[in-house]
């Protein structure tokens, strides 16, 4: 007695793990079932009894979806359970170095050689999102092309300042907003978050100019850009940055001048004419003319060339939709 109170609980149990469709529709009683396993003590022959009487056709494609049910289930809701730490993971910034340094080289607005995605310097990668061409006069004369360039490890600091300013604004047009774009530029520089510039000439030139050009960038964006400029004592900073330049050198066409920052937010300066030999031609450790400078590049209504201020900015917001392409080269 006590099997049959047993096996027709646990028939109840596996009809209600069925769905509704799936369900046993045959009422069974416990005599029925008592007397089913009676009969089949006493003769093999009153298996064909149980059969009929309880796992007809019907009954046994209701007991196989109790069955199938009980089995998908629990792998239904791990499915489940793993698309919710898929989507969590998703939630933090994360950066494909496929996406973000192709093979290929960019090729600036002029008729420099191309540019490389990513420069090493003192063993920190940093990685090209905006390329332009530096002009000077009303006739837009080039004077040098211009890249920018962020250390790899500082990327996702940059994404996440962005996203956290644009919100779900346009991010384009937040990072090329005069103010908005001030503000997240100097709180990353202030971190710091490492940038780099590279500068090709478009044609011969010299120390000389470029220094002027340099000093001059430094003084403009320490006037415009007012948290910068309240009682900031640019000179020695400014003599750091001519003493750099003071040689009386040229430089040829495609030369190359690589500024990059370092750890503790300071300007190292390296020159190579021919992209072999490269000589390092100093420091300039005055934070203050280190951002100023960067902002005139990053930031502002007369930014040095907002050709590849654009450029930068399109690549930054390409990185924070996952648009899974290589950033866009002059075709």
């Amino acid at each position: 007695m006590n099997s049959s109170r047993w096996f027709l609980n646990f028939s109840r149990s596996l009809r209600w793990c069925a769905p509704i469709y799936g369900r046993i529709s045959r009422t069974i009683h416990p005599e029925e079932v008592q007397g089913v396993l009676y009969s089949s003590s006493r003769s093999s022959s009153s298996s064909g009894t149980f059969c009929q009487n309880f796992i007809t056709p019907r009954s046994q494609s209701k007991f196989s979806a109790s069955a199938i049910f009980c089995i998908v289930g629990p792998i239904v809701y791990y499915k489940w359970a793993l698309s919710q730490r898929r989507i969590e993971q998703d939630s933090t910034i994360s950066v494909d170095t496929q996406f973000a340094v192709p093979d290929e080289a960019w090729q600036p607005e002029t008729s420099v050689d191309p540019f490389k995605r990513m420069v090493t310097v003192d063993g920190t990668e940093f990685w090209l999102l905006g390329l332009g061409v530096r002009t000077v006069s009303f006739l837009k004369l080039q004077v040098y092309a211009v890249g920018i360039y962020v250390a790899k490890d500082d990327v996702p600091e940059l994404l996440e300042k962005v996203k956290s300013v644009s919100g779900k604004l346009d991010i384009r047009s937040v990072i090329l907003d005069n103010n908005s774009g001030m503000k997240i530029f100097d709180a990353l520089l202030h971190q710091p978050v490492r940038f780099a510039l590279r500068i090709v000439p478009v044609r011969n030139t010299d120390f000389a100019h470029l220094r002027d050009g340099f000093v001059r960038s430094v003084m403009a964006s320490i006037k415009s850009h007012h948290s910068i400029g309240d009682d900031v004592d640019a000179s020695q900073g400014t003599n750091q940055l001519r003493s750099l330049f003071s040689r009386k050198l040229s430089v040829p066409k495609n030369g190359e001048l690589i500024m990059a920052m370092t750890n503790s937010g300071e300007l190292k300066c390296i020159y190579s004419p021919k992209r072999t030999d490269a000589e390092v031609l100093g420091t300039v450790t005055d934070r203050n003319v280190v951002n100023a400078l960067m902002l005139h590049y990053l930031a502002g209504p007369k930014a040095a060339s907002e050709e590849a201020r654009i450029a930068f900015a399109d690549s930054v917001a390409d990185l924070l939709e996952a648009k899974q392409r290589p950033l866009q080269a002059t075709k």
